[in-house]
């Protein structure tokens, strides 16, 4: 019984200690960006050994790579739209589209993704992460609007709502981050707006 305790603490410590060095190369990616900063002082700054931040990841892509999917799950919170959907509550659904607007979104996620997209033009490997991160949302975005088109949207309607919604987002993050005094409550909920009404209805004149 004891060797088992003592795996599920080695385990639990590890877990813990992944997190605080996540925790900590956050901060410093949204302080001085990816490109900047280097993993001595990750190691320094989260006080966890160089090499043992080697064994848990094999390079800043990799540290990389593991805040965006915890970042992506902790925000898409897939499992409450997948409830939405099956109970075919539509102003659930509707609501968990919400989240693609920025007015509730933390200043320092809105920088992580501004410094995703920047070292993405540089580094091979972030590129390929963001293609991912990026390839998830569309999918899950394509099952919201889908359900709120039972009567059946187009792919191409669908897909092309999706990056209505996405390039609106992202212009939203970008001027919240360059040009934060003119985001305004209203003007975030005009920019919400034209995201997020009468979907349907767009959907649909597409098609025609």
């Amino acid at each position: 019984m004891r060797p088992a305790k003592s795996s599920r603490t080695l385990c639990e410590r590890a877990k813990l200690r992944r997190s605080h060095l996540l925790e900590t190369a956050r901060t410093l990616f949204v302080d001085q960006g990816f490109h900047q900063t280097g993993m001595a002082q990750i190691a320094t700054a989260s006080d966890i050994a160089i090499g043992q931040i080697y064994r848990d990841f094999h390079s800043k892509e990799e540290i990389i790579a593991a805040i965006c999917k915890s970042d992506v799950e902790a925000w898409l919170e897939e499992g409450a739209l997948a409830d939405a959907v099956a109970a075919n509550d539509r102003e659930a659904i509707k609501g968990w589209l919400r989240r693609f607007s920025t007015r509730e979104q933390p200043e320092g996620r809105c920088q992580l993704i501004a410094e995703i997209v920047a070292e993405a033009g540089r580094n091979p490997r972030v590129a390929e992460i963001y293609q991912q991160v990026d390839r998830r949302i569309r999918q899950i975005l394509s099952d919201a609007l889908t359900a709120l088109n039972p009567s059946g949207a187009s792919t191409e309607s669908i897909e092309v709502m999706i990056e209505h919604i996405l390039r609106l987002g992202a212009g939203a993050v970008c001027r919240r981050i360059t040009t934060g005094q003119y985001c305004t409550d209203q003007n975030d909920k005009i920019v919400e707006n034209a995201i997020f009404n009468d979907l349907e209805h767009l959907l649909l004149k597409h098609d025609q």
